[in-house]
């Protein structure tokens, strides 16, 4: 009697490879075919992907340290094959940008990118996802088009925790599939997603538009909070729209710049927390986050925290 032919499977981890060399493994072996930068390159970088893939499409899951990555015109194919990825985030945030879209995402967040046009991603945090892809032709046919849906997020609720239970379930059981079973499971996943667009498509188009362009913003700040250049001015001219649209995007809240100075004072923070107990260095996390005054940035994360820099480095040697 034949055993059942199943999908392949590769599964790519730094776990074999010298802590040193982990990055370059992961950037040169696993996710190839993008700028990969590490975000916090004094934390030892630690990931691991499992990859099933058949006719009908493929399923990643992947847990990682954070890194930021670019897919730049000279990433594209050229032999006019594109395909969707359908993103679910379990764990931790991050933020991707593609065809005049962008979104911050978090744990239970659905988002989608296409391989067929430039775009960039990073991770925060520490973040486990699992992704479907498809090709672009099957994602026509089953919900729509892609450059409609292109870094756009469904945000946590119901019917994304259905989702996610069976994206669980599909990850966890590819390696046993057949490929026909596997087409199968494909065209169940994107029933179910089908539900999750429906669902949110009932909102207002204008409310959608404006929150769609500060969900690009916010992308955006994340994506350049390094370049101490980077204010209003800057961030209008990327989005290509008018000082006026951009702030009537985030009317109500605390003001562009503010969010982008509340953005660095977070990611310092975050940064310092990672790195502290492997020696956080404050002057090259303060430039990381497009701070150039030591004395003012120390002014500010007081002011926003309670504590120095120095403070929050300490209470991790205690």
């Amino acid at each position: 009697m034949n055993a059942k032919k199943t999908v392949p499977i590769f599964f790519g981890t730094t776990d074999s490879v010298e802590p040193k060399q982990a990055f370059d493994y992961w950037r040169s072996t696993v996710v190839t075919g993008t700028d990969l930068s590490q975000l916090d390159s004094a934390k030892p970088f630690s990931a691991s992907r499992l990859v099933a893939s058949s006719s009908h499409g493929a399923i990643f899951h992947t847990v990682s340290s954070p890194y930021s990555l670019e897919r730049r015109p000279l990433h594209l194919r050229q032999d006019g094959r594109d395909e969707v990825g359908i993103m679910l985030i379990l764990h931790g945030s991050g933020y991707l940008e593609q065809v005049n879209n962008g979104s911050l995402l978090g744990p239970g967040d659905i988002s989608f990118q296409t391989w067929g046009r430039p775009g960039a991603a990073g991770a925060l945090t520490e973040f486990e996802e699992i992704r479907l892809t498809v090709p672009r032709a099957t994602f026509l046919a089953q919900v729509g088009n892609v450059d409609d849906f292109a870094a756009r997020k469904f945000a946590a609720g119901p019917l994304n925790q259905l989702f996610a239970a069976y994206m669980r379930t599909f990850a966890e059981s590819v390696a046993q599939m057949s490929d026909s079973e596997t087409g199968i499971a494909v065209e169940g996943a994107l029933h179910l997603l089908r539900g999750v667009i429906n669902g949110r498509n009932a909102q207002a188009d204008g409310e959608l538009s404006v929150n769609a362009l500060r969900s690009l913003a916010l992308a955006r700040i994340e994506h350049r909070l390094h370049d101490p250049e980077f204010g209003p001015d800057t961030l209008a001219a990327d989005l290509r729209v008018s000082r006026s649209r951009l702030y009537a995007a985030f009317a109500g809240g605390e003001g562009i710049a503010a969010t982008i100075r509340e953005a660095r004072l977070n990611r310092a923070h975050d940064r310092i927390v990672m790195m502290r107990k492997a020696g956080a260095r404050i002057a090259s996390i303060m430039a990381s986050c497009g701070f150039t005054d030591p004395a003012a940035f120390s002014r500010a994360f007081r002011q926003r925290f309670g504590l120095s820099p120095r403070d929050l480095i300490a209470q991790g040697c205690d």
